[in-house]
């Protein structure tokens, strides 16, 4: 299904989802949302997003960014960073992680009258542990001089000591929900962006038309981010970066399924030597596909078209044909995700990689090492880059079958017939 794009030009309300340390793509999400100068009326979090929603509203943007970019264990608990495993361990035998540190640091980042007096309604969820109930609150119903204790509530992950609030424990809001849209929606948001980190917590999995919404949209991070409690701090940069590209991607700005594209599908039109397929050459590609294959079995083709289509964003034909190998290539070759390319600029650095691989490869055994491999059926040991150039440097006379691509390595098979496909367009190949 292709991807809806977001439309720019309207105002939204911003969800701000829990999950720890995965917070960091909310940042980066944040600072694509400035650059598009997308209005923002009212924002709600859980658990962390709680904490980044409030940076969003007192429009701290440089303050966040600061503070995640240089995060580490010791700011917010009393621990050296390299024992923070061990200090878990014995404080869960305390009843939970201390959290005074966090809370001295709340008050010292957060100021209550300015989050009031924004024109951004601000919102969160906690729980009680006292009433056994869940407490959702837009800022006009949380007590004055209460929004900092209520903002530490929120973020009192279960390995934490609870939030006692006049005299009552409060948890993390994200154990009843981590996707907080009917606060949104019931302070009278009728168009709503979620950004979503993956967290631990109850996602209700909620939509547009079960909610009486105008719209509902989700920005989720696209790969795996760093752990709940993991203070890595290139990790949570290359986080932000995700986040960043991954909203620009959202609203349309950049392209391609697995990687950041700088121009759309039509862009290929004007390359050299990406531009899209004739019909004679996607003819002469299914015979290829159909001749490799050595059956008239259509299971393995069928998963080669499958998988084609993932990397197509629900377009699949003759002009995505070409972006979709080439992402699926990449990808296969580890090529940077976090990036912005052009197709030229992401073909080139497949062609370099593919190139180092080809010239590293001894073929004698690499021709042994894949006929034992396919004799045991044991694959997971196998460098799939190696076995995609390994197949693009043999000739069609070799008789070792690609059949086994196929029906066990489809995306190394795709990767095969691109390179080979574009022998014929490059002789750099």
């Amino acid at each position: 299904m292709k991807t809806e794009i977001i439309d720019q030009t309207k105002t939204y309300g911003l969800v701000f989802t829990g999950g720890g340390s995965k917070g960091c793509y909310e940042i980066g999400a944040w600072k694509a949302l400035n650059e598009l100068n997308v209005k923002v009326t009212a924002v709600a979090g859980t658990s962390i997003g709680a904490l980044n929603a409030a940076f969003f509203v007192q429009k701290d943007f440089d303050l966040a960014y600061r503070i995640w970019t240089n995060a580490k264990a010791e700011d917010f608990f009393n621990v050296d960073n390299d024992n923070f495993i061990s200090y878990i361990i014995s404080a869960l035998k305390d009843k939970g992680l201390d959290v005074s540190q966090m809370t001295k640091l709340l008050h010292q980042y957060f100021d209550e009258q300015k989050i009031r007096n924004s024109e951004i309604d601000y919102g969160l969820v906690t729980y009680s542990l006292s009433d056994i109930e869940p407490v959702m609150l837009m800022k006009k119903d949380i007590p004055k001089g209460k929004m900092h204790d209520y903002m530490m509530a929120s973020a009192s992950f279960p390995l934490f000591k609870p939030t006692v609030i006049d005299g009552k424990k409060f948890i993390d809001g994200a154990v009843y929900d981590n996707v907080p849209v009917p606060l949104l929606k019931n302070a009278g948001i009728q168009d709503i962006i979620v950004l979503h980190i993956s967290g631990i917590g109850i996602d209700r999995n909620y939509t547009a038309d079960k909610l009486g919404l105008n719209s509902l949209h989700t920005i989720k991070n696209s790969s795996e981010l760093c752990g709940v409690l993991e203070f890595d701090n290139t990790k949570i940069r290359r986080g932000i970066e995700m986040g960043y590209l991954d909203t620009m991607k959202a609203f349309g700005k950049l392209h391609g399924t697995k990687y950041f594209i700088t121009h759309p599908i039509e862009g290929y039109e004007n390359s050299k030597i990406l531009n899209p397929l004739s019909d004679e050459e996607l003819i002469q590609i299914l015979d290829k596909i159909q001749k490799d294959s050595e059956s008239k079995d259509r299971s393995s083709r069928y998963a080669l078209i499958k998988r084609l289509y993932e990397y197509s964003d629900g377009k699949l034909n003759a002009k995505s044909v070409i972006p979709a190998c080439l992402e699926a290539t990449a990808e296969l070759f580890e090529i940077e995700r976090l990036e912005k390319y052009s197709g030229e600029d992401l073909y080139e650095k497949v062609l370099s990689e593919y190139s180092g691989i080809k010239e590293s490869i001894d073929f004698m055994e690499s021709i042994n090492s894949i006929k034992e491999l396919y004799k045991s059926m044991s694959f997971n040991s196998i460098n799939k880059k190696n076995l995609a150039a390994y197949f693009i440097s043999i000739t069609e006379k070799d008789k070792v079958s690609k059949k086994y691509l196929q029906k066990f390595f489809p995306k190394v098979y795709l990767s095969y017939v691109f390179l080979d496909f574009m022998k014929k367009r490059d002789r750099r190949i």
